[in-house]
């Protein structure tokens, strides 16, 4: 029995790809079930108001970084509009600073935040900041991709310092391909190649047969993509329920060996909300089984009560700080009143392990680690939590059953009533957790 190879990334609790077994002391009645949780929205929600759209946000040296989609119509009659890429920065992530660029002539002057408007100086859509390695960066600091309606395409473009884009370094990586929504392309160590979220407009037009998610796969991140686009995610009878019989987008995120994806359900013109997917191969999502909304439409009347969407998450501190772009109104509505929020999470809780009022327990499957020092990611202030090592067979290792974790943290140190030994590394394994009163673990990691 050889067992799961696992590194030393966190292991996430979000299905039982790594449980074995799990169950409740009082198993009769009790059980110890999967909690997912949702983001709490910011007191000082929109932390940008009146501007908006889909948007990329990063960190550096304690600064807050964000680029925008901003939208203007140019005319109604004939109808024309374009869209430009903006910049807004913030010391703390919530007072945020719209500074005068002055590069572009936007909504009749350039009195303003503009940082892109294409290869020709009119359309830049769908702005996402890529992360992939330095080897595919041609030297850029910063990637975007977005969409160009002039040509129709999608492009890559590089920059600096995220204000002044290369114009040489503008490049077509699909051409002909307008898939209207919020792509992301994410790289994959495990398999070397680039995988690219969107939708499949090179397939169907029509807005019915589009609005799914689609996936493109390549080896290569520069060069004109292969439009071979496949349907991975496709609604079903329980979104079907309350009419969210489509799919906007979905943004997505690889971290710590699992893809994350930001799924947008949509109510044909009317809203769009937030929820969570994620796949342990990019390509087979799961959804939780009774979809809780992970960022949720305001009440009626509010900033963010017609449409929310959520893209991807910054680390600060203990917490995931998601931001996100909304309308106080519909989708059909003609100026929907856009606006930016922030909602934050426990560090890796979008979903944890809960025993019951009368404790539990979790069996890993048999394990392969990097061994060290094993750490947990839970809450444990309404109980206590032990961990045990153990081989296939389930008997104990000589040495490694822990003392009691009873605090809430996301990185807490196992230490062992046989010292401060370390786990050792490749040995199979399995990880028992004792839970006493109502403990939530979400993840694990070895250091």
């Amino acid at each position: 029995m050889q067992g799961i190879p696992i590194d030393d990334q966190s292991q996430f609790f979000v299905d039982d790809h790594l449980v074995d077994n799990r169950w409740g002391v009082e198993y009769l009645t009790e059980a110890v079930t999967r909690v997912f949780h949702a983001p709490t929205k910011h007191p000082a929600n929109p932390v940008i108001a009146g501007k908006g759209g889909f948007l990329s946000v990063a960190r550096e040296d304690g600064r807050f970084r964000m680029w925008y989609q901003d939208y203007w119509d140019q005319s109604m009659e004939p109808r024309k509009y374009t869209y430009g890429v903006a910049y807004a920065e913030s010391e703390d992530g919530l007072d945020w600073h719209l500074p005068t660029i002055g590069r572009h002539e936007f909504k009749g002057t350039k009195d303003n935040n503009i940082v892109l408007l294409g290869q020709q100086g009119g359309w830049a859509a769908s702005p996402y900041m890529l992360d992939v390695p330095e080897e595919y960066r041609r030297g850029y600091k910063y990637l975007l991709l977005y969409l160009s309606d002039e040509p129709e395409s999608m492009r890559l473009i590089g920059s600096h310092d995220g204000i002044d884009w290369d114009p040489q370094s503008d490049t077509c990586i699909a051409t002909g391909f307008d898939p209207d929504t919020h792509s992301s392309i994410v790289w994959d160590p495990r398999t070397e190649r680039f995988a690219w979220f969107t939708r499949a407009t090179n397939l169907y037009r029509n807005r019915g047969a589009r609005r799914k998610v689609a996936r493109l796969e390549h080896d290569s991140l520069w060069d004109e993509w292969p439009l071979l686009s496949e349907n991975i995610l496709l609604p079903d009878q329980v979104d079907g329920a309350d009419l969210h019989h489509y799919f906007y987008g979905m943004p997505t995120r690889y971290y710590a060996g699992v893809y994350w994806g930001f799924l947008w359900p949509y109510q044909h013109q009317e809203d769009i909300y937030t929820a969570l997917a994620w796949s342990r191969d990019g390509k087979n999502f799961q959804r939780p089984a009774d979809r809780p909304r992970l960022i949720d439409i305001g009440a009626e009347g509010e900033w963010d009560g017609g449409m929310v969407w959520a893209s991807n998450w910054l680390e600060v501190g203990a917490e995931w700080w998601i931001y996100y772009a909304a309308t106080s109104g519909p989708h059909k509505a003609l100026d929907p009143g856009p606006g930016i929020g922030l909602a934050r999470l426990r560090k890796e809780g979008f979903a944890s392990l809960r025993s019951p009022a009368g404790g539990g327990f979790v069996v890993t499957k048999t394990l392969r680690s990097p061994g060290g020092r094993l750490l947990v990611n839970a809450d444990a202030t309404k109980g206590e939590l032990r961990v045990r090592l153990t081989d296939y067979g389930r008997e104990p290792l000589p040495g490694f059953a822990s003392q009691p974790i009873a605090g809430d943290g996301v990185r807490q140190e196992v230490y062992w009533d046989g010292g401060d030994a370390s786990v050792p590394a490749g040995r199979p394994l399995r990880l028992e957790f004792e839970m006493k009163g109502v403990v939530d673990l979400y993840s694990f990691c070895f250091l």
